[in-house]
């Protein structure tokens, strides 16, 4: 089963006021298959006398936010569930979105880049997308979703505005980390445990997403979890009962905590032989991409 949609909308503002919004971005991250993608919708608008797209991180992390939405909550739509227009999305992104042409051409079902460019092209809506000239932008996002009703999902968003740095003279900036777009901040958690030497208890910590991008339980990069810090990644196998890893408590109770969703981690801690008080020091971490915020997290655990 495959499907194909398309959206295209315009804000027209004066070319000087672009120029002011434009700002630079983190380095864009796509993988084989969304980079495929990028190169046929470029050669193909080659083909017609187009100017090339270039990738543009902010809307890249509108599309790879968008596909990874539609895979796991299991729809196909512009409008994302929680009620955001692609202009919207790509603007809480960070791109410049309401004062350039936008537009969103999105594919399910398809397993490759080609097949997804020529059912754009096929389609006389995804056709006028791909041959607007106003684009100077491209981002492109895929995800899959077990289960889901066409299983693979592909977004491209595009815009008339290239974001580059404000000083043409300064030194280009090093690449940041694949994290871009994700990020936490402290909602609550559970009180401070007074236990007997062996006995276990259960602790809970909420971290509200505070980013644009999803949390996915079972996708790597993209999944959350808390570990230890101060220092990071400390081994407390001190503490540990039924951890991912003696660096790792645990992944969100739920398989998806989208952007301004609250993310909730239970695990347990079991009380070492020697009384005392011990702080067990975490933080939010999706593994492969970035620790998150809130290095101050900790619980004190007091053994009688």
């Amino acid at each position: 089963m495959r499907a194909i949609v398309s959206a295209a909308v315009a804000a027209i503002l004066g070319t000087a006021l672009l120029g002011a919004i434009a700002q630079p971005a983190a380095a864009a991250t796509l993988d084989s298959y969304e980079s495929d993608l990028v190169s046929q919708v470029n050669q193909f608008r080659a083909g017609k006398g187009l100017t090339t797209l270039r990738v543009s991180d902010t809307l890249t992390v509108a599309a790879k936010w968008m596909s990874t939405d539609m895979a796991t909550r299991d729809y196909f739509s512009h409008t994302s569930l929680d009620g955001r227009s692609p202009t919207k999305r790509m603007a809480d992104a960070g791109y410049p979105a309401y004062s350039t042409w936008t537009g969103e051409d999105l594919a399910a079902g398809y397993t490759s880049a080609a097949e997804v460019l020529q059912g754009w092209i096929n389609s006389p809506a995804h056709y006028a997308v791909l041959t607007n000239p106003a684009y100077r932008a491209i981002g492109v996002g895929r995800s899959y979703g077990s289960g889901s009703t066409y299983g693979w999902y592909w977004t491209a968003d595009f815009g008339g505005v290239i974001e580059s740095t404000s000083q043409a003279t300064a030194p280009a900036p090093a690449p940041a980390p694949v994290a871009s777009g994700y990020h936490a901040a402290w909602a609550g958690q559970s009180g401070n445990p007074t236990l007997a030497p062996g006995q276990t208890a259960q602790l809970v910590l909420a971290l509200k997403n505070t980013g644009s991008r999803g949390w996915v339980r079972g996708q790597v990069g993209s999944q959350a979890n808390i570990g230890t810090s101060a220092p990071l990644d400390v081994n407390r196998s001190d503490l540990a009962s039924g951890w991912l890893a003696p660096n790792r408590p645990a992944t969100t109770t739920t398989s998806y905590v989208g952007p301004g969703q609250v993310g909730w981690f239970a695990f347990s801690v079991r009380a070492p032989s020697t009384p005392g008080v011990y702080r067990l020091n975490l933080r939010g971490v999706i593994d492969g991409t970035t620790w998150l915020e809130d290095p101050g997290i900790y619980f004190l655990i007091t053994v009688r």
